[in-house]
C-alpha cells in the first residue's frame, strides 16, 4: 500500500465515508494522472453554517488557452456519500488571480456543470469530472491575472431593510 493510499484511507476512515475503498480507487486514479493535485483534509462550511471534515483534491489543473498553457487552480470537496454524489467543486484563485464570473463559474468560485448535475455512480468518476474541467476551462477559462498588489474586492454587504 502506498503512503498516498494509506493517508487517503485513514482520512476517509475517520471522517465516516461510507464507500473508502470505490473514493480511494478514484481519488488515487486521478492524482496518478493529474500531479496538479493533492489529497487534503479540511474543514468544509456549508451553506447553512455546519462545518464537516471532508477530503479535498486541492492544488491546479491543466488547460490551453490560445495556444498556451495554465495551470487552474481548483478544490474538488468529496463529501462522505462519495462516490454516490458529486463532488462540490470550486475556483480557488491565487492572490494575483480573480474569478472570471461565467455560466460555469459564481463569484465565490463554486463551479456548476452537468457532469456534477447528472453525475451517477455507474457512469461518473473524478477522471471524467477533471477531463469536463479542462474541456470547459480551456475554452472559458474561469479565472484571469492581475498585477500583483491588486487589493482583493470585497463582497459587498446586503443593505439594512
Amino acid at each position: 500500500m502506498s503512503s498516498d493510499e494509506s493517508y487517503i484511507q485513514q482520512i476517509l476512515q475517520s471522517n465516516q465515508y461510507k464507500e473508502v475503498n470505490k473514493t480511494t480507487r478514484d481519488i488515487l486514479e486521478a492524482i496518478r494522472m493529474y500531479k496538479g493535485l493533492k489529497p487534503i483534509s479540511d474543514r468544509f462550511v456549508f451553506n447553512n453554517g455546519t462545518q464537516k471534515t471532508l477530503l479535498s483534491l486541492t492544488g491546479t489543473i491543466p488547460i490551453r488557452y490560445k495556444g498556451s498553457s495554465y495551470n487552474i487552480p481548483v478544490v474538488i470537496w468529496l463529501l462522505d456519500t462519495h462516490p454516490i454524489n458529486a463532488p462540490m467543486v470550486f475556483v480557488n484563485p491565487t492572490p494575483d488571480m480573480r474569478i472570471k464570473v461565467s455560466r460555469y463559474v459564481d463569484h465565490n468560485g463554486k463551479v456548476y456543470l452537468p457532469y456534477l448535475h447528472e453525475w451517477t455512480i455507474a457512469n461518473s468518476d473524478l477522471l471524467g469530472l477533471i477531463q469536463v474541467l479542462i474541456c470547459t476551462f480551456s475554452e472559458q477559462p474561469p479565472v484571469y491575472a492581475v498585477p500583483p498588489g491588486i487589493p482583493q474586492p470585497q463582497p459587498a454587504m446586503p443593505s439594512p431593510k
